[in-house]
């Protein structure tokens, strides 16, 4: 499709609120009382500490610079799953780390999703998750995340 024929629509989310979010992320991991300087986090990813610092700043700042993707990705991969979501939420997404690929093997993870599953169903046979059920549920939903994370990454090595 040409760009003469494409939308003419603003899109869903604008560089500044993507700049904003990244920039707020940052500023809970790293920096002064936080888990992480900015020397550490360049040491780890290969990011200049100048490129960390300038994505750091408001975006009205003449010293703001938007991060480049591989860098922004390179400090998500070293600060992890936690970060990323603090970013992602601005599209409704969350992020979730994918387990070693080695780790369950088929057999075990078919057996884990059907446990979980089995679960689910007892919970909700009646019609109603009451409270227990609800407090058993919730790490049932963070064994599912994992399993699926194991099914993606079954995905990315084949």
């Amino acid at each position: 499709m040409s760009l003469d024929q494409s939308a003419n629509l603003p899109p869903l989310i604008s560089r500044e609120r993507g700049h904003d979010a990244v920039r707020d992320a940052l500023r809970l991991f790293i920096g002064r009382g936080r888990r992480y300087s900015v020397k550490q986090v360049s040491n780890a990813t290969g990011v200049k500490d100048r490129v960390i610092e300038c994505a750091m700043t408001l975006a009205a700042d003449p010293e703001c610079r938007s991060i480049h993707i591989g860098d922004l990705l390179s400090i998500a991969g070293f600060l992890g799953p936690e970060f990323t979501t603090e970013w992602l939420l601005l599209a409704q997404q969350a992020a979730v780390a994918l387990p070693d690929a080695d780790e369950p093997g088929p057999g075990q993870l078919a057996a884990d999703v059907a446990d979980d599953t089995a679960t689910i169903v007892r919970a909700a046979r009646d019609g109603v998750f009451d409270r227990e059920e609800r407090r058993d549920l919730k790490a049932v939903g963070a064994r599912m995340i994992l399993h699926g994370g194991a099914l993606v990454q079954l995905r990315a090595i084949g």
